[in-house]
């Protein structure tokens, strides 16, 4: 298992520079020639590592003379992975710190073997649940392992189910949302079929949903190349069945990346009519593309487009859907990257999507339906938006229709419906169905 921590401190160096986790770690692995055990081993120290980084960063700077990030990066690495590996992943304390001293060794940080051997026998008893913290936010955020402007926001949007919400990220979502690719098969012979190939499922609460558990990834199965389903969270699926699509319509998703709701989208409308596809990102836009061949989509066309700049082409459209560039706020518990976000940009994410919103309310025909939705719990980002919309010119000429489905942990008001996550697998979403007059 050595070469397995030794991969998964690497993805954390990586980390700390840049990129997307998922991406970092899957280039490290193919580069490592890892399999089996310890593939699986890596990931979830990767992984634990970053869901907990702050509690960890706490627990370590009790047994510091200096701040965490003061550390050497390759000593700040392998003190994470090994804490993470004795508080959070049951491995024995003695060989978890054995294991450790041994590998800042070879990552040549021989002076500092016998620092993370003192650091890491005493760091696992230290409890923050138990320690005195300046305020709430700053206890949460550790608790929990949100970075505190986050939990401030949180605090301030939701002061009476806060910590509920935090316990919700912490709390692993151990069955994959499918959607079921109607084009080509039913929820019934999907499930069949899944079933058949060893992979538990159930009906999920969503028509032709499914809530499986895959021992891989869901992209290696059979089933997956023969375009029989998508990956699909249930929230994302929820937004996009709000707009009602039918068949033979003209129906655009604006902010369309990574392909999820144009599958469905198709599906809706039977292969029929005009699915305009759009993303800003030229590399995003291929992954749809290859996403709708996979799934024998012919009624799509997809293109590279702002969706904040106006397209004559795609005016009088029945339907459309923007779900927009959010902070992502609604899913920290598939995105742990999220959880130490940096708010700095709130302002300016909000301007582009008020632009966008504003700009597809120019597309929809009279009679048509646009869908605004967002995967953040941030109202600035959601019902004000809606707010500020709606009490415009353009938003004069669309009333807010109720949602078609109410999770359970859901709440309505007048600019929308708030879906809170989860154990069934609904993500933290914002949803709000406008029809033009």
């Amino acid at each position: 298992m050595n070469s397995a921590r030794r991969t998964a401190v690497e993805a954390l160096l990586h980390q700390e520079k840049a990129g997307y986790s998922n991406l970092v770690l899957d280039g490290r692995l193919r580069r490592s020639g890892l399999t089996g055990r310890d593939k699986a081993f890596c990931t979830a120290i990767f992984y634990t590592v970053l869901e907990h980084q702050i509690t960890l960063d706490w627990q370590l700077r009790q047994c510091l003379n200096r701040p965490v990030a003061r550390l050497d990066p390759p000593v700040r690495a392998v003190l994470r992975a090994g804490l993470a590996q004795i508080v959070y992943m049951q491995v024995p304390p003695a060989a978890a710190v054995n294991e450790s001293v041994s590998l800042v060794r070879q990552l040549g940080c021989s002076s500092a073997a016998g620092l993370v051997n003192a650091v890491l026998r005493r760091a696992p008893s230290k409890d923050p649940s138990k320690a005195k913290f300046p305020n709430r936010a700053a206890r949460l955020s550790v608790q929990y392992s949100v970075a505190e402007p986050i939990v401030r926001l949180y605090l301030a949007a939701y002061p009476t189910h806060t910590e509920e919400l935090l316990r919700s990220f912490a709390s692993p979502c151990r069955e994959t949302a499918l959607r079921v690719n109607t084009l080509r098969t039913t929820a019934k012979q999907l499930a069949e079929r899944l079933t058949s190939e060893g992979v538990p499922c159930r009906p999920g609460p969503l028509p032709d949903s499914l809530l499986a558990v895959f021992d891989g990834s869901p992209a290696q199965s059979d089933v997956f190349a023969e375009g029989l389903f998508h990956v699909q969270g249930l929230s994302s699926q929820l937004a996009a069945l709000s707009l009602g699509a039918q068949p033979g319509q003209k129906v655009l998703d604006l902010c369309a990346a990574p392909g999820g709701k144009t599958l469905l989208l198709a599906q809706q409308m039977e292969n029929t009519g005009r699915l305009c596809s759009r993303d800003a990102s030229e590399n995003r836009v291929a992954l749809i593309q290859r996403a709708l061949e996979r799934c024998g989509v012919e009624c799509a066309d997809t293109a590279c487009a702002d969706a904040s700049v106006w397209q004559p082409d795609l005016r009088e459209a029945d339907r459309v859907l923007c779900d927009v560039p959010c902070s992502g706020l609604g899913v920290l518990r598939k995105k742990p990257d999220l959880r130490y976000k940096e708010l700095a940009d709130l302002p300016a994410l909000c301007l582009l999507q008020a632009k966008i919103l504003d700009t597809a309310a120019r597309y929809v025909k009279r009679g048509g339906r646009l869908v605004y939705s967002t995967c953040t719990l941030n109202p600035q980002e959601n019902e004000y938006q809606l707010e500020q919309f709606l009490s415009g010119e353009s938003g004069a000429r669309f009333r807010l229709l109720e949602p078609s489905y109410r999770p359970a942990r859901a709440q309505t008001g007048p600019f929308g419906m708030t879906v809170f996550p989860d154990e069934t697998g609904f993500d933290g979403f914002f949803i709000a169905t406008l029809e033009r007059l």
